[in-house]
């Protein structure tokens, strides 16, 4: 099962061609960036699917990771990869940025809890928590930076994220490790579920409200 998988939600616009079967990474892509995301993501997928020969037409699936992260990002990955999915007439499947995240822990001997942390800015951060199989031992969740400790397990734990340094404790053994920040597109397409196959796109998970505000209704000049 070929699948393509596709990140925007943060510092970074990620493409990548996977084969399920095998776990085998046919094609990668990856540029970190703030913004510009929706300008580069049409070309970036057009590319890894050259580089792997242009199997558009035994593409399986879709990935996108689907928040939370920026409002922005996320509803770009969101729009442009139902967009493709309902050209090609394949099914579309999400990952939340967390669990992507989390992912990236690779090795964890002592099967230790995983909390993936997001700065969120304003002094909150995007937070969950999995066991060392990946499933999750909390929601995700916002929460403000001095009261996100709460939602930790009790006891040792790794850290991981751009907000991971945040909740590091040396006395509890949480751990901030060294591992990548933001989601990679490769473990999008290689870790999003995909069966049963998804019969509707998946929904994004902002957490918290776009920054931007409706423009009130001009006001009219008395005549």
């Amino acid at each position: 099962m070929l699948v393509l998988g596709m990140d925007t939600s943060l510092q970074a616009c990620s493409v990548a061609l996977v084969n399920r079967a095998s776990g085998e990474v046919l094609s990668y892509r990856r540029e970190i960036m703030e913004r510009g995301q929706a300008e580069v993501l049409p070309d970036m997928v057009d590319a890894v699917m050259m580089d792997a020969g242009d199997p558009y037409a035994t593409l399986a699936m879709i990935a996108i990771t689907r928040g939370p992260g920026s409002f922005t990002g996320v509803r770009i990955g969101l729009s442009f990869a139902r967009a493709l999915a309902s050209t090609l007439e394949i099914p579309i499947t999400g990952i939340t940025t967390l669990e992507a995240i989390a992912r990236n822990v690779g090795h964890n001997p002592e099967r230790l809890p995983i909390a993936a942390v997001i700065d969120a800015r304003r002094q909150e951060l995007y937070l969950q928590v999995f066991d060392a199989g990946m499933q999750p031992l909390t929601e995700a969740l916002l929460t403000p930076v001095d009261q996100a400790a709460a939602h930790l397990p009790p006891g040792p734990c790794l850290l991981v994220g751009s907000g991971a340094a945040l909740l590091a404790d040396e006395a509890t053994g949480r751990v901030a490790i060294d591992a990548d920040p933001l989601p990679t597109a490769e473990v999008v397409a290689l870790h999003a579920p995909v069966e049963p196959v998804p019969t509707e796109p998946p929904e994004p998970l902002y957490l918290r409200q776009p920054d931007a505000k409706p423009q009130k209704p001009l006001l009219r000049r008395p005549h």
